[in-house]
């Protein structure tokens, strides 16, 4: 019997190191997870932040008071502009609220041919990026006033379209014109982060 009594204290004795073992392994693995959420916590930020302006912007967006408002005086805006350069060219066009028209063709600048959902995701990019607001004023104002300058160059390129080429406004419109306006939304974007990263480096230099 007293041999059975010490062959279980040894067997108590041994199980005692195999469980602090057990703890110093748990533990650095739990900094891993902590340091892993900290490294990844800026870009959840960043992810969280942009989508979150993407739902307030739509909210926005879709309401008939904006429609009708807003968004309604800047396609009136970009018909006047629009219809103007196109006279540079000699298409004899007028603009009435957002038509612009001729004896040939006419343009109807409705919701989604604005360039607003464009600007929202570059400003909403630019706004969600881990950067100090100094960085970010004046890089909103110079992508902002790109992008509707670019929308001006989309309707005027759509009019030429279907004045010469009708059989190809569809697909200018919808398949060319709505990827280029998305890529240069995100261009915008990368354009500016370099200019963020130039700022820095001269600065600490």
């Amino acid at each position: 019997m007293a041999k059975s009594k010490k062959g279980k204290g040894k067997s108590q004795r041994s199980e005692k190191p195999a469980k602090k073992q057990q703890s110093v392994e748990q533990q650095p693995k739990s900094k891993d997870f902590m340091k892993g959420w900290r490294s990844r916590s800026p870009l959840l930020k960043f992810v969280g932040f942009f989508l979150l302006f993407m739902v307030v912007f739509y909210l926005i967006y879709t309401q008939e008071w904006f429609q009708e408002g807003p968004l309604g005086f800047i396609m009136n805006i970009d018909a006047k502009i629009s219809s103007f350069l196109l006279n540079i060219f000699g298409m004899g066009t007028t603009a009435v609220g957002d038509t612009v028209s001729s004896n040939k063709f006419s343009v109807d600048i409705e919701s989604g041919c604005d360039g607003i959902e464009a600007i929202a995701i570059f400003t909403g990019a630019v706004a969600a990026y881990p950067k100090p607001a100094k960085f970010k004023y004046k890089g909103i104002l110079v992508g902002v006033g790109f992008l509707l300058l670019m929308n001006i160059v989309r309707i005027v390129t759509l009019f030429f379209t279907g004045v010469h080429f009708p059989k190809l406004f569809d697909m200018m419109h919808v398949e060319v014109w709505q990827v280029i306006f998305i890529v240069l939304a995100i261009v915008c974007w990368l354009v500016w982060i370099q200019s963020v990263i130039r700022r820095e480096r001269e600065h600490a230099s």
